[in-house]
């Protein structure tokens, strides 16, 4: 491809990548669905259980997804997670008995596993083919402050979104979900270096091929587990900090009107992670391990308070800490990581993160009463 050609498709490749950043990123009730679901009478011992439950099934359907990607193609596989993020969307706001909630979150938690894995792997392949992998840590955390902010801007919208109620504010998630389903059609399949023989294959054959192929990696490379592990470990001490978080900040907030404000100044964390990233890359991994894990640890137990600059404080630095570890250890796994095993393993660095969430869950509800 002329190298004219090649930057153009680069270049919208990856507005399209970003555009379905935003698109996962800004969910108005997604991002508050533990209020809601607390305003629907809710828990938090059950709310705790229900993400136990999103991540059970998250487990289960992780390793598929990641196969599903990496045999039938990552665009169509992104295309399908927004299908879903659609259908939850719509159940959510139909029903509201718990088996309606509990359903409508397990296809949440399938949704994201067709992201997971898959969004990395058409990314660094995209660059791949255009030469330009070396700028894969600058990209992805733009395009982890792109979700974040995206993110952030529906909670800073979460005292609208409450008052609107738990019906329309999902409502709006579906209409987010249609614009995300638009962005990824819109995007192109790269070409992936070892991929073209195992899609000539029948899918059972593909699919073993493809199996084969990661657990090789996974049974020789004890650095690539190991980075796979600790960052499971530290990304959900802090996931489920910044999720329980969220009613102690509402309870000390002064009035209901700031909550939304209040909200988006925790996302802001995660937005900022690539200036610390890119200070932790040239840090021994173990030692930017041990910085993000010790904080994670401080803000969580900070996280228990009620004074709110503490709240403010520990929510922006575990979001800081958790994306910032998340960036460098993705960029050290792509590296190890083969072409056509990519999104499977990338997976597989998830399933390790829902094994964590499935016990610390109802710890965290636990903790945090």
């Amino acid at each position: 491809m002329p190298e004219k050609q090649r930057h153009f498709s680069l270049l919208r490749q990856r507005r399209a990548l970003l555009a379905l950043e935003w698109a996962v990123g800004f969910q108005p009730a997604g991002s508050v669905w533990v209020l809601l679901l607390a305003a629907r009478g809710w828990s938090l011992v059950e709310i705790g259980l229900a993400e136990g439950l999103f991540h059970v099934v998250s487990l289960c359907c992780e390793l598929p997804s990641g196969l599903l990607a990496d045999v039938m193609g990552r665009r169509r596989t992104l295309a399908a997670s927004e299908g879903m993020f659609l259908l939850s969307a719509l159940m959510m706001a139909a029903w509201d008995s718990p088996w309606g909630v509990c359903l409508s979150l397990a296809m949440s938690a399938m949704a994201y596993n067709l992201q997971s894995g898959t969004r990395e792997a058409i990314t660094y392949e995209s660059m791949l083919e255009a030469g330009q992998e070396a700028a894969y840590l600058k990209f992805s955390s733009l395009q982890n402050g792109v979700y974040r902010f995206s993110s952030g801007g529906a909670m800073l919208l979460a005292g609208v979104t409450m008052l609107l109620g738990w019906r329309t504010a999902y409502l709006l998630d579906a209409g987010v979900a249609l614009l995300g389903l638009t962005a990824a059609l819109s995007l192109r399949e790269p070409v992936c270096p070892g991929r073209e023989k195992t899609v000539r294959r029948s899918l059972p054959a593909a699919l073993a091929e493809t199996v084969r192929g990661a657990w090789t990696l996974l049974k020789t490379d004890r650095t690539a587990v190991g980075i796979m592990l600790v960052n499971a470990l530290v990304g959900a001490c802090a996931t489920l900090t910044r999720f329980f978080l969220q009613q102690r900040v509402e309870a000390a907030v002064a009035a209901p009107a700031l909550l939304g404000p209040a909200l988006f100044v925790l996302g802001l964390g995660g937005g900022l992670a690539g200036l610390l990233a890119v200070r932790l890359d040239r840090l021994a991994y173990g030692r930017a391990v041990l910085i993000t894990g010790a904080g994670t640890i401080l803000c969580a137990a900070a996280a228990r308070g009620s004074f709110l600059p503490v709240l403010m404080a520990s929510g922006l630095a575990a979001g800081l800490l958790d994306d910032s570890l998340q960036l460098i250890s993705d960029k050290r796994l792509n590296d190890r990581f083969p072409s056509a095993q990519r999104a499977t393993l990338v997976s597989v660095a998830s399933m390790a993160f829902s094994l964590f969430m499935i016990p610390l869950s109802p710890l965290f509800g636990m903790l945090f009463l």
